[in-house]
């Protein structure tokens, strides 16, 4: 007889030794009434619990990835995307990835979380992906879930996913191929600031028509060059310079204008031009407007007509000019061969057939012009030159002019 109770046996150790101990759940069991009959004790596989989460913005997109072990151990992941993608986009990579890692470590149970209602109701089937690439990004997604035993995706609020919305952010904000480690400390209280003055010092800023005045105002200290001594000795009463080392110009009847420095005269020109309550206005009010916003510095309105010249949106959107760009010249011959200027050219060295004279008929509107050698000026050859050249080709042309010769 076959003995077929210990090949059973020896399967039941194989599967018992090489699979995975099972997790205890324990379930409530409830009658029709809801009142508790029992307690019924389930087996199941362990779980994998993923957070996700994708960003977009003008810097790039970034995913983020909180994945917790049924250990209870977390695997933190920012990824950075090379590619343009939008922000449904985005939580669909995360999701992918996500579902991609646990099945790379052997999981087969994991339950989701996104804060993106969309994409979890689209998973669901409770809405539709009419557009190309989600209904891509969703088969993908389908494709995945049929590897698992169970696949649960739930929505989180933005509050509950702060974890990977975080780890997403980074992965946009932060420079790509660079590695770090990014250290969070604690601080329990402020820093004293130690009592007195500090003397903050601007960078990256060149030499200015600023630096000798305020240098003059401060320390009485004057260039070696005498005629530019002099310059600075003239023009600094026009001048006050503040506790805090700011220089100003004073002005007749109005308050005291900041003088600016020239690698920020652009930046100023630019806000007050177009920026959040710039108007678009001409040069000469805008030069006016940094006046009245008590700003100054030399060549101000040069600079602003410049500016204003230069701004795009100016010359687009400018009204049209009809008048014309140069004065008018009038038209002594309004349409073309209808009049002709005559003219006599010579004597000449003697040519062939002894010719030694050219009459000359020339349009005045396209200075077209027809020539003839002739040996002797003769009415008789003016006449057929004209008939020949003019008359017949042209048509009766309105004007004739000629010099008064003979």
């Amino acid at each position: 007889m076959l003995r077929t109770s210990i090949k059973g046996q020896v399967l039941a150790d194989l599967v018992a030794e090489f699979a995975k101990p099972p997790v205890e759940t324990v379930a409530e069991k409830r009658n029709m009434d809801g009142k508790s009959v029992g307690v019924i004790s389930t087996l199941g596989p362990s779980c994998w619990k993923v957070y996700v989460d994708g960003a977009a913005n003008q810097k790039g997109s970034g995913v983020g990835l909180v994945l917790i072990s049924p250990e209870k151990t977390i695997i933190e992941k920012s990824l950075r995307l090379r590619f343009s993608a939008t922000n449904n986009e985005a939580e669909y990579e995360a999701l992918l990835q996500g579902m991609t890692m646990v099945q790379k470590m052997g999981g087969k149970t994991m339950e989701m979380f996104s804060d993106s209602r969309l994409v979890v109701s689209q998973v669901k089937g409770e809405l539709e992906a009419r557009d190309a690439r989600m209904q891509e990004y969703l088969s993908q997604v389908k494709r995945l879930q049929s590897d698992f035993n169970l696949f649960n995706l739930s929505h989180v609020s933005r509050s509950g996913n702060t974890h990977a919305d975080s780890l997403a952010t980074l992965a946009t904000s932060s420079a790509g191929g660079l590695p770090r480690i990014i250290l969070v400390e604690h601080l329990d209280g402020a820093n004293e600031v130690a009592k007195g003055m500090v003397h903050i010092h601007e960078v990256r800023v060149g030499p200015s028509w600023i630096d000798p005045i305020v240098r003059f105002l401060k320390d009485d200290f004057l260039a070696a060059e005498k005629s530019e001594a002099e310059k600075i000795q003239r023009n600094a009463p026009r001048f006050w310079l503040s506790e805090d080392h700011k220089l100003y110009k004073r002005s007749y009847s109005g308050p005291y204008l900041l003088c600016v420095h020239p690698e920020a005269s652009k930046l100023l020109l630019e806000e007050l031009h177009e920026g959040i309550c710039g108007s678009h206005t001409g040069g000469r009010s805008l030069s006016h407007r940094a006046i009245t916003q008590e700003y100054w510095w030399p060549g101000m309105q040069k600079e602003a007509l410049e500016y204003a010249k230069k701004c795009d949106q100016c010359q687009r959107f400018a009204p049209n000019i009809y008048q014309p760009g140069g004065v008018l010249n009038p038209l002594s011959s309004p349409w073309p061969f209808a009049q002709w200027g005559l003219d006599i050219v010579g004597p000449f060295p003697k040519a062939a057939r002894n010719k030694r004279y050219l009459l000359v008929g020339t349009d005045y509107f396209t200075k077209w012009v027809e020539a003839e050698p002739l040996a002797n000026i003769r009415d008789v050859d003016a006449k057929k030159f004209i008939w020949r050249n003019i008359l017949t080709r042209f048509g009766v042309p309105r004007t004739l002019i000629s010099d008064n010769g003979l």
